[in-house]
């Protein structure tokens, strides 16, 4: 008998590289998330500070442009936070639905991987069944004292298992 072979190797490699490839694309939809929530961050700290500038200028008392400048760039903040809120909602969905694509290739590829370890457990348990086949015909051989006119052993022996397998089916 030769090296176990696989047939069923190339689809499996086949899952295995989009299941990478689905790994991939989260981790780059993870990074987007990531990316965007430190610009909402920075967009929040800057309304803050903002915030604190404008009651610092209303108790100082300055001109009613310099109020104004204040509120359009409060109002521009505020907006730009709402939509940073509304792609991070965005990339939060589609990181859902990334996860199940990951999830439904994993699935997919442990199903061959345990086919394959299955066949391959098979395929050895076979091997040593003939392995020991072979020792046994060989000892057989070796030390059993033939007379002339009596069949080999090792035929002798063949013979009594395929009997018991006749048996059997």
């Amino acid at each position: 008998m030769g090296k176990f072979k696989y047939s069923l190797e190339t689809l499996l490699q086949y899952r295995e590289e989009i299941e990478n490839r689905e790994r991939d694309a989260l981790h780059q939809l993870t990074c987007r998330h990531q990316l965007e929530e430190n610009i909402r961050n920075g967009l929040a700290a800057k309304l803050h500070e903002t915030m604190h500038d404008l009651v610092a200028m209303c108790g100082d008392r300055s001109r009613d442009q310099e109020l104004t400048w204040f509120h359009l760039y409060l109002t521009r903040l505020t907006r730009e936070i709402s939509e940073s809120d509304k792609r991070l909602a965005q990339l939060k969905s589609e990181i859902r639905a990334q996860k199940e694509a990951v999830m439904n290739a994993m699935k997919n590829r442990k199903t061959l991987a345990s086919m394959k370890a299955k066949k391959e457990k098979e395929f050895f348990v076979e091997l040593g069944r003939q392995e020991q086949k072979e020792m046994d015909d060989l000892v057989l051989a070796r030390y059993a004292k033939t007379e002339p006119g009596e069949p080999d052993p090792a035929e002798v022996r063949r013979m009594e298992v395929a009997a018991k397998h006749e048996g059997r089916a």
